[in-house]
């Protein structure tokens, strides 16, 4: 009796589930990245402080220059040819650039990146909602909508964010800091992975 329970498809079966699932959680337990918060934190207060006052004075051209370029930039990211001809214009040739996803250093890597991000989407859209001085700093706030076929199936991912920025002296951009959920409007639309994120979400909510 007991060895025919043991051998019946259906207990077959679920065996299989767990075992399946006993290795799927192992094999994401072993790809957890190593816990390196305090040296990222670190590395962001190190590159925040390397940045000189810029002397723009406040509500002056060279301010309003400085903003409009960036805000440009921000919403022109969707076309290679613009990102091309522009990157160089908007960032410092030493900035620091962490998108959360990403950190580059250089302007020349920053226009490779996101040349590469802009051949990635099938349509982008930023609206510049707020923006504000404080200090040395300049918050921007704003919307996103793009498109990728990795994510969602190509559909209309949205999502909302501050970017932290740091002009030079010439108005160009030498430190970029950018602050959004990018576990929820990036990672959570990619195949397999999103689901896992999706079932971390549902437990963590449940408790």
């Amino acid at each position: 009796m007991m060895q025919s329970l043991i051998f019946h498809p259906v207990a077959t079966f679920l065996a299989g589930v767990v075992l399946a699932l006993v290795a799927v959680t192992l094999f994401l337990v072993s790809c957890a990245a190593p816990n390196h918060s305090e040296d990222d934190v670190s590395s962001y207060r190190k590159a925040m402080e390397s940045v000189k006052p810029s002397g723009l004075e406040p509500d002056g051209p060279g301010e309003a220059a400085a903003l409009q370029r960036f805000k440009s930039f921000l919403q022109g990211i969707g076309d290679v040819k613009f990102v091309r001809e522009n990157t160089l214009k908007v960032y410092a040739s030493d900035a620091y650039l962490d998108d959360t996803l990403v950190v580059h250093h250089g302007a020349a890597d920053i226009q490779q990146y996101f040349t590469k991000t802009s051949e990635t989407m099938t349509s982008y859209q930023v609206t510049i909602d707020d923006m504000a001085r404080s200090g040395n700093d300049y918050y921007v706030r704003w919307t996103m909508v793009f498109g990728a076929p990795a994510l969602s199936g190509g559909k209309p991912v949205h999502s909302v964010g501050i970017s932290q920025i740091r002009f030079n002296r010439e108005g160009k951009v030498e430190f970029h800091r950018d602050f959004w959920d990018s576990g929820k409007n990036f990672y959570a639309h990619l195949p397999v992975v999103g689901g896992a994120i999706g079932f971390v979400r549902k437990r963590l909510e449940a408790n």
